[in-house]
């Protein structure tokens, strides 16, 4: 009979790090705090220690317009935070805070439906965002009769908005563009009302003193340029926000000789 072959003994398992490392538990997913389920827990403390329950809107709205910054102030956090810590850091970015709830008022509601109470909070707290909403807003509250309102929105477009060196007539702002509309109120100012708030005659005999081949181009030319409370020839070069004034054929002859009158002391 033939010989059985001898049976090759089984090889035992190498053991690698590798397998090791497999056998090993994978750690557990980290849980963090959402902001979204904490909110509707504090929102009426949130809302009244804030100062802004007495807008009056409805509990999913007043969700709605400061869930962004309810959820900055949570940050990633894996215990639950106490309300009088999220109370505190959004005072502590007050004015940041309310700004970006009055933006956040005008994604769920028309200007026309809000309350007195809630047009004031929007135009006290638009300040950055008044190039774009300033219009609107100055709309709705001549609507209204606000004159208090529209005085708040001049302040603010003082301190924020694109400041023009001419007033319209029609609204009061210094928001007169170079293409002379109003970017407030949408008037078209005239050629004459600017060069009258200029005062052309008195502005250019300065500038002769100054700048006198400079002032023979613009008598040649029959306009100048205006930027930044200076008079600009019409070979200038100019970037930014700068106006061009235009003189009429009296104006150029009543200046013409202008560099020969006497200078005030």
């Amino acid at each position: 009979m033939p010989r059985r072959k001898k049976e090759k003994p089984e090889k035992e398992e190498t053991k690698t790090p590798e397998k090791e490392e497999k056998k090993k538990k994978k750690p557990k997913k980290e849980v963090y705090t959402d902001p979204y389920e904490l909110l509707d827990e504090y929102l009426d403390e949130v809302i009244t220690a804030i100062g802004i329950a007495y807008l009056g809107f409805q509990r999913d709205e007043f969700k709605e317009i400061i869930k962004d910054v309810f959820a900055g102030a949570v940050g990633q956090v894996k215990s639950k935070p106490k309300s009088k810590t999220i109370i505190n850091r959004l005072n502590s970015a007050r004015d940041s805070v309310m700004e970006a709830i009055a933006y956040n008022i005008l994604k769920i509601k028309d200007l026309s439906s809000l309350t007195d109470d809630q047009l004031e909070f929007l135009v006290s707290n638009v300040k950055k965002g008044i190039t774009s909403l300033g219009p609107r807003l100055y709309e709705e509250s001549k609507k209204r009769n606000r004159g208090d309102l529209i005085e708040i929105l001049r302040v603010n477009w003082n301190m924020y908005g694109i400041l023009s060196p001419f007033t319209c007539p029609k609204c009061g702002f210094n928001a007169v563009m170079p293409d002379f509309s109003c970017r407030i109120c949408g008037a078209d100012v005239s050629m004459k009302e600017v060069k009258k708030q200029l005062d052309v005659k008195e502005l250019l005999r300065g500038y002769s003193s100054i700048d006198m081949q400079g002032f023979k181009e613009i008598l040649s030319s029959g306009y100048f340029y205006y930027k930044d409370g200076v008079v600009y020839p019409p070979s200038s070069s100019l970037q930014g926000m700068f106006f061009e004034i235009i003189l009429s054929k009296d104006e150029k002859s009543s200046i013409a000789n202008i560099s020969d009158m006497p200078h005030h002391p």
